[in-house]
This record gives structure tokens, sequence and C-alpha cells, in this order.
């Protein structure tokens, strides 16, 4: 599977829920940042992804309490994992592990967020529009 930082948005990357969808190209435009940064501008490029990860999980979080989303248990222990596994790699890159947290970027965020993307995001934007949101 090809990473996503290698991928421009299109709309293939889409759920079809303005808020998200909004969320998710900035994800793509961060990660493709935050790859191409020097080792020096790299420990800041990865907190502006953090940051904007955080916020993005929780504004879905919004809209799945908002439109009561039957799998929202199950979606939101999915956003905890992740703020958890943020959280690891920010300690190690802060006490200087740089390669972990170059290659959590290019090679396990790219493939979480397509799969993520493609299960949970999908079936929560389906869900919302079924009860009348955008």
């Amino acid at each position: 599977m090809p990473t996503l930082t290698a991928l421009s948005w299109d709309s293939s990357l889409e759920v079809g829920n303005a808020i998200i969808d909004a969320d998710h190209k900035e994800t793509v435009e961060l990660l493709a940042e935050v790859t191409g940064l020097s080792n020096a501008e790299f420990p800041a490029g990865f907190k502006r992804f953090a940051d904007h990860l955080r916020d993005h999980l929780a504004r879905e979080e919004g809209l799945m309490d908002q439109y009561d989303f039957p799998a929202t248990p199950i979606h939101k222990h999915e956003h905890e994992r992740v703020r958890r596994e943020l959280e690891g790699i920010a300690k190690r890159l802060a006490a200087g592990n740089l390669m972990l947290a170059r290659g959590y970027i290019t090679e396990i965020v790219p493939d979480w967020f397509v799969n993520h993307k493609n299960t949970m995001d999908s079936a929560t934007a389906a869900w919302i529009r079924l009860r009348g949101g955008q």
C-alpha cells in the first residue's frame, strides 16, 4: 500500500462529511509537510501534526455524539488508542528518538489513516447522512 504522504488530496480520501473531509485534507497536508522537514524542524512539525490530529479526533467525537452514532464507544476507543500512541511517540521524540518519530509519521500514520478513513470514519459519515446531517 502506498504511504499517504506520497499522495495528494483527492476525492478518494473523502467520506462525504464536510467537517471530517476538511480535517482529513489538513491531515494529508500536514503529513506531507512534516515528512519533508529537516531533523531540526521535525519536532515542532510533529507537535503541529499531533495537535491537529487530537483536535480532528475531538471534532469527529462531537459529531458522533451529536448524531447518536451507535458505534461511538468503539470509534472513541480507537481515537483514545491513537492519542496514547501520539503521547508515547512525543515523549520518545523529546528524549531524542527522531528516527522512531519519523518512522511513525511515514509508515504507521499513513496506513492507519487510510484504514481508519475507509472503515470507522466512512461508517460515521454514512450514519450522519442517514440522520439528516451533511
